[in-house]
Formats: C-alpha cells, sequence, structure tokens
C-alpha cells in the first residue's frame, strides 16, 4: 500500500466518513423509506468506497460517496419491486388455481345427487323437518311450533335424518 493509499484509509477517511454518516443515512432513508435499511445501505456504501482500487483517481469524494449509496439504494429498491412482483405473480397463479377444475365440479354435482336421492328416501315427517331445518334455517323450536311437536321430536327425526344421510354417501363410495 502506497502512503497515499494508507493515508486515505487512515483517521482522515474516517473523519471523512463520520462527518458525512448523518447526511448519507438521510439520503438513504428518504430513498428507500427504513432506517434499518438505510443503516446497511451505508455500511455497504463505505464497504464499496473502501474497496476502490485507486482512491487517488477520485476527484470529488464526497459526490463518488454519494453516487456509490444512490446506485446501492437503486439496486435495493430494483429488488423490493422484483420481489413484490414474484409475489404477485404468486398470487395471480394461486387464485387461477383456486377455480375449480371440471372433476372438482363433476364431483360436487355428483355427491349433490346422490344427497338428493338420500333425502328423497327419507320418511315424509323426516323429510319435511330436515328440509325445513336445512334449506329454510328454521331452529328447532320453531319447527317444533309449526309442526305442532314437541323440540325432543324435531331432534330426533333431525338426527334420524343426518344418520341416513351419512349412510347413504358412504355406501355410494
Amino acid at each position: 500500500m502506497t502512503d497515499y493509499n494508507t493515508a486515505v484509509c487512515s483517521q482522515d477517511l474516517a473523519d471523512f466518513f463520520s462527518t458525512r454518516h448523518s447526511h448519507l443515512q438521510k439520503y438513504l432513508f428518504w430513498q428507500v423509506r427504513s432506517h434499518e435499511i438505510a443503516e446497511e445501505l451505508a455500511q455497504e456504501t463505505y464497504l464499496r468506497f473502501l474497496k476502490q482500487s485507486e482512491p487517488q483517481s477520485i476527484l470529488d469524494l464526497n459526490a463518488f460517496l454519494f453516487t456509490i449509496a444512490a446506485n446501492l439504494a437503486r439496486d435495493h429498491l430494483r429488488s423490493v419491486k422484483r420481489q413484490q412482483n414474484r409475489e404477485f405473480v404468486a398470487l395471480d397463479t394461486e387464485i387461477a388455481d383456486s377455480k375449480p377444475h371440471t372433476e372438482d365440479i363433476i364431483a360436487k354435482q355428483c355427491l349433490e345427487a346422490q344427497l338428493q336421492q338420500a333425502i328423497a328416501s327419507l320418511p315424509e315427517k323426516t323429510r319435511e323437518i330436515f328440509l325445513l331445518y336445512r334449506a329454510d334455517e328454521l331452529s328447532y323450536k320453531q319447527i317444533a311450533k309449526q309442526l305442532t311437536l314437541s323440540e325432543r321430536t324435531v331432534e330426533y327425526h333431525l338426527r334420524q335424518a343426518m344418520l341416513h344421510c351419512r349412510r347413504c354417501l358412504t355406501d355410494q363410495k
């Protein structure tokens, strides 16, 4: 290392960095809107500045320092944008994949047909109570009042209907 390089890398350089650190960090924060990232980029700026092979060829050290910082901030923002684009594409793909496939639609239609068949094969009173509960969304109390039955009877018929439907659907598989 030459005497000049030693001098540049010693106390003069430490003073140079310390006098500009606050201004550099504010500049980087203004670019990236994050104190943590601004600090990381400031450290990387100093490292790149120190790695310069011919510091004596730099005419304006301050301009050179801020050019490095600007380039690092730009690179960081590009990286963030690429990441956001990848996430957006992944989300797009996920949404596209969430549309039901033909096989799923057919399976659902088949299951609905089996369920309709199971409901149709219920005894009349049980079917009526089941449909009032499931289709009309009436409570046990409302069904009992409408059909002049006890709530226990409504509960019994609903339990029988559920068991019957479950049996029919598992037998079909």
